[in-house]
């Protein structure tokens, strides 16, 4: 029983973290008006069907704790895992987008039928 609490208590300590954010621009920390802010799912979920998974932003490996990167406005290259539960599937995806200064963003997955694949990735903007 104890190592069931255990592993519990590291998932949920998992899940706790990956709501991070990281900072991928140089300089001091800018106001939010400034960057665009993208958001995939957390590495670890419970029981979501379809989990979207930032991987790489213009090349910088994003941790598995981070879930969101804070971003210059313009163009970027994202490189998204889209995991399937049900089939244990997954793809990989590589989006070229632009976004812009104060807004947020969301990693959205476009399935096939019956959600048993990932057709594809789409970053929508949240405002």
């Amino acid at each position: 029983m104890k190592s069931i609490e255990l592993s519990l208590l590291a998932i949920a300590a998992l899940l706790a973290g990956g709501c991070m954010s990281v900072q991928l621009y140089d300089g001091p920390k800018r106001d939010r008006d400034e960057v665009a802010r993208i958001t995939g799912d957390p590495v670890v979920t419970a029981g979501s069907p379809v989990t979207v998974i930032l991987r790489q932003v213009d090349g910088h490996d994003i941790g598995v704790t981070q879930t969101s990167v804070d971003v210059l406005e313009g163009k970027h290259n994202l490189l998204v895992d889209c995991r399937i539960a049900e089939t244990k599937g997954g793809s990989r995806h590589s989006l070229d987008v632009e976004v812009y200064g104060g807004r947020k963003y969301r990693l959205r997955a476009e399935t096939g039928p019956a959600l048993r694949e990932c057709t594809g990735v789409t970053l929508e903007s949240q405002d």
